[in-house]
């Protein structure tokens, strides 16, 4: 037995090792900071509230979005041939709520008083209702990867028994994710005074939505190609180019609703007055939409696992890149008050909790059967039953 630990542990990827030390040393901050107060371990103040930690958990929402756009296009709209992809999703969007959620602990100043909002309702509150979905959605993924994690257990009987209402889960959840994502734009509107003009819209809690729809997308596709080379295991490229074909159309619209919203409002001359936050605010358009819809609108990037990759990382860049503009970047100064820059133990925690999300990911895949709807990508000829299915 400790023979087959020692060999298991020196067949264990190097980065790995790396990952468990980093999530170590943001375990030890976060408890200190845990201790000693959000004054003395991060920069944020009553003019900036919110920093690094808040643009984090609003671009690893957006991006988990894929878990919820995938269960409906598979289970909803009887796409059965994308299933293969939805045991690594929902474990991709599992982990991203789970680091938002822990973020979202780190951020409360009386973290003790986490659990308030389950007995106290504001019902007048978008944080309040974002704070049910998230922790509801959460429970659901948590239901959706059970048959993964029972899978190998004297459990394993009750796997038929969840099977059965994975349906109602699911829409449950779609639901769910619609409302949050969502409302996550919606925190934003109040903030006109300090939002630049660029950004702020009535549009927000549509174009957060429509965004996470993209972004979800965009990292099914990128972590196809992740996994082949981490677990030489992928999704044929015939459904990867399906997912992408989805692609262009999303983001076309979410390019139209932008540009037709600054020129519905007389504020599209923004767009070239504005100094940095016009570098900023083009920089989304184009790495974030435009490269995208012409890279994806093309059937031989679609069909390269090289390609898409690349495409689908300029999506992922130019969500985050949103989401950090709306919640930090683009929230404009206040007159004889200091800029907010992040403390080194602001970095320190979310470089812990990212590695975490990474390490966790691995780990799962490796001991658990996340990927047997999958193939081998040097043995395609394993899994003529799904190949067959995307054709």
């Amino acid at each position: 037995m400790q023979k087959k630990i020692i060999d298991e542990l020196r067949d264990m990827p190097k980065f790995v090792y790396v990952l468990a030390m980093l999530v170590a040393f943001g375990g030890a901050v976060g408890i200190y900071r845990l201790y000693a107060g959000l004054g003395a371990t991060t920069n944020l103040s009553k003019a900036y509230p919110w920093g690094i930690w808040i643009s984090f958990d609003l671009s690893t929402v957006a991006l988990s979005g894929g878990a919820f756009t995938l269960a409906a296009l598979v289970y909803v709209f009887h796409m059965h041939n994308l299933h293969a992809a939805v045991r690594p999703t929902v474990l991709a969007g599992l982990l991203g709520y789970t680091s938002v959620l822990i973020i979202l602990f780190m951020d409360l100043g009386r973290w003790d008083r986490a659990y308030h909002f389950l007995i106290y309702p504001n019902l007048n509150s978008a944080l309040f209702e974002v704070s049910w979905c998230i922790a509801l959605y959460s429970s659901i993924l948590v239901y959706e990867l059970s048959p993964v994690l029972l899978q190998n257990t004297k459990w394993k009987g009750a796997i038929p028994v969840l099977e059965k209402y994975t349906v109602p889960m699911v829409i449950a959840g779609v639901s769910l994710s619609t409302l949050h994502q969502s409302s996550l734009g919606t925190l934003f509107i109040v903030m006109s005074a300090r939002l630049h003009p660029l950004w702020h819209s009535m549009l927000l809690p549509i174009f957060f939505l429509i965004s996470s729809l993209a972004s979800g997308l965009a990292l099914i596709i990128a972590g196809a190609t992740v996994s082949r080379w981490v677990f030489k295991r992928s999704l044929p490229q015939k459904l990867i180019a399906k997912l992408g074909w989805f692609l262009p159309w999303i983001l076309g619209v979410y390019l139209v609703l932008k540009l037709g919203e600054l020129e519905v409002t007389d504020e599209l001359h923004y767009l070239f007055t504005s100094g940095k936050y016009s570098v900023l605010f083009i920089s989304e358009l184009v790495f974030g939409m435009i490269i995208p819809i012409i890279m994806f609108s093309r059937k031989e990037v679609r069909h390269s696992r090289n390609a898409s990759m690349i495409g689908a990382f300029f999506v992922m860049a130019g969500v985050v890149l949103n989401r950090f503009n709306a919640s930090w970047f683009a929230i404009q100064p206040l007159q004889g008050v200091e800029a907010y820059k992040p403390h080194w133990m602001e970095v320190a925690i979310l470089v812990g909790v990212a590695s975490g999300v990474f390490l966790a990911y691995t780990l799962i895949g490796r001991y658990f059967p996340l990927f047997d709807e999958t193939i081998k990508i040097d043995e395609p000829k394993h899994a003529p039953k799904l190949i067959a299915a995307t054709e």
